[in-house]
């Protein structure tokens, strides 16, 4: 009997403009990937990334009707079975972009030694209005994260980051607080501390609770959760893997350069072009210090208020990460509760083995 292995794939695409799927409609139109395949999209577009940013809407109606068209089905059929988690702002070196994830079975495919990179997907039911403003929203996306990870054989240990898209209540603290459960209840899921241990540091507001592998958008529009997990798998095959590191601050490059390491990417100080070619995606989350103080230096972020703190987090971990890859596709996102140490945040990256790039190379002079 012929093995059957399970094989992600990601792409970053350009979005030069919201109404410009170019990129993504040559892609599904040449199979690469399969509209079939796509599990998930992320975006960054050129809204302010603000509560009342409508550009990240205006993103998931437009690619959502795309992807029905591909598949000759409804859009809420996509909505079901896609999700889309879309951060507006692109502030000083990041670019509007698509980062397409997507999952096939492959017959007959040769197994690795080392485990490949796996995607679990789960969308929740639901989930009641109710839940949105108290502790219980915490074992709610617990379970979402838990569900996901069961579906795709993907174990805590080996997991490096869990991407959310969650529901919150109105206003910027409602979409803060909700943030802030969701973040905790994956945590959770992760194994990183208990339940009981996630309930006191919602309510006491204690920051100290966090992981480095957890991505959390939350928006009043939202009405489940909708889960990505990637990590790795003895149960995939492909030639993708994936890094991540917590970041102390806006301006950890050390941290950065240590997460492209880990995949064999050598930042001296900049990847060069054949290690470029390698990254496929990179995505970050940030937040400003509660003390607004950066390596002992007071930043004054509440003296602008044309400046909110959220967009000069991103602007400058976005310079941050840019500058030691060289590549302005960077999916950096604000509002960083338990995701990463108070005042810094996190990084991952997906790149392709040196041996899956060398492949990639000879097949395309075939």
């Amino acid at each position: 009997m012929t093995a059957e292995f399970r094989e992600a794939d990601l792409r970053t695409l350009a979005l030069p403009r919201l109404d410009d799927l170019g990129a993504l409609e040559a892609a599904l139109a040449s199979a690469k990937p399969a509209a079939r395949d796509v599990v998930a999209i992320l975006a960054k577009t050129q809204g302010d990334g603000g509560p009342k940013d409508r550009s990240r809407k205006k993103f998931v109606v437009a690619a959502t009707r795309l992807l029905a068209r591909h598949l000759g089905v409804a859009a809420a059929a996509v909505a079901a079975r896609v999700a889309f988690v879309v951060s507006g702002g692109i502030e000083a070196s990041s670019a509007p972009h698509m980062i397409v994830l997507s999952r096939r079975i492959v017959v007959g495919a040769k197994k690795t030694k080392r485990p490949a990179l796996a995607i679990a997907h789960h969308v929740s039911s639901p989930v009641a209005a109710t839940r949105l403003g108290d502790a219980r929203l915490i074992s709610a996306a617990a379970a979402s994260v838990a569900a996901a990870l069961r579906e795709a054989g993907l174990e805590a240990r080996d997991t490096h980051l869990v991407l959310i898209k969650g529901p919150a209540g109105d206003g910027a603290e409602g979409i803060a607080r909700a943030r802030a459960a969701t973040a905790l209840g994956a945590c959770v899921a992760l194994g990183e501390f208990s339940l009981a241990a996630a309930a006191r540091a919602w309510r006491s507001r204690d920051l100290g609770r966090w992981s480095a592998r957890v991505a959390v958008s939350s928006a009043a529009e939202f009405r489940s959760f909708e889960v990505i997990a990637l990590g790795h798998s003895k149960a995939w095959v492909g030639d993708l893997r994936i890094a991540h590191r917590a970041l102390a601050d806006w301006v950890d490059l050390p941290a950065v350069v240590a997460a492209l390491g880990d995949l064999d990417l050598n930042a001296r100080p900049q990847l060069s072009r054949a290690d470029a070619k390698r990254l496929v995606a990179t995505i970050a989350k940030g937040g400003p210090p509660t003390d607004e103080i950066l390596r002992g230096v007071p930043l004054g972020l509440a003296a602008d208020p044309s400046q909110p703190a959220f967009r000069r987090v991103r602007g400058a971990l976005a310079g941050t990460i840019v500058a030691a890859t060289g590549m302005p596709f960077a999916f950096v996102s604000g509002g960083a509760e338990h995701q990463g140490p108070p005042g810094g945040g996190l990084v991952a990256f997906v790149a392709r083995t040196k041996q899956g790039r060398a492949t990639q190379l000879r097949r395309n002079r075939v």
